[in-house]
């Protein structure tokens, strides 16, 4: 009779502990569900990125654009919405191979909706990552001309210097050491001009 009150005791405490468990575990799920949801109502909006690529430079890509985004339209004090889609993709292909194509939508109901293409590989070459931020910023710049108008001022510089021809001849200047025919003054004095063949 004893050991039968321990048996039932044991197997009332066995089926208490189970439910504790069950329990905790639910109340992990829902407080993780709840502060997802949370968390997606109180996060600032921001354009959606698609990358293909290789999960590891995927997630880097991704990390990066985004921030890119956000910075430039933080920079020119303007909200990025979800109404752009940001694509990082092997080629970008609009009659020919482009670094970045831009596309608009007019959506139903007013607005429009924008995609920015960005190519990871444009003709067989690799895109770096700055050359590729570098046409994500352009297209932004386009996509957010409306909330920030268009620009009073425009300043281009180009500091890139002309490279010297290869091969081309060196030409030394020296003056002709000879003396004046007549012996009695120093007259002009010719440039004899003197080239050397490129090696």
């Amino acid at each position: 009779m004893t050991r039968r009150k321990k048996n039932g005791w044991r197997r009332l405490a066995q089926s208490v502990q189970r439910s504790a468990v069950a329990i905790g575990h639910l109340s992990i799920r829902t407080c993780a569900r709840a502060g997802s949801a949370a968390w997606r109502r109180v996060r600032p909006r921001g354009p959606t990125v698609i990358v293909d690529a290789r999960r590891r430079q995927a997630g880097k890509l991704r990390a990066a654009v985004r921030q890119a985004a956000r910075a430039y339209a933080d920079g020119i004090g303007v909200e990025l919405t979800r109404d752009l889609l940001l694509v990082v993709q092997r080629v970008v292909h609009e009659e020919r191979q482009l670094n970045a194509l831009l596309q608009g939508f007019d959506s139903p109901g007013g607005g429009r909706r924008y995609v920015i293409y960005l190519a990871l590989s444009v003709n067989g070459r690799q895109v770096a990552e700055d050359e590729l931020l570098s046409a994500l910023r352009h297209q932004l710049a386009q996509v957010l001309g409306d909330a920030t108008g268009q620009p009073v001022l425009t300043v281009p510089l180009d500091l890139e210097v002309p490279r010297v021809r290869a091969g081309a001849p060196v030409v030394e200047l020296r003056p002709d050491a000879r003396p004046p025919e007549d012996g009695h003054g120093r007259g002009a004095i010719p440039i004899e001009r003197i080239e050397h063949k490129a090696s």
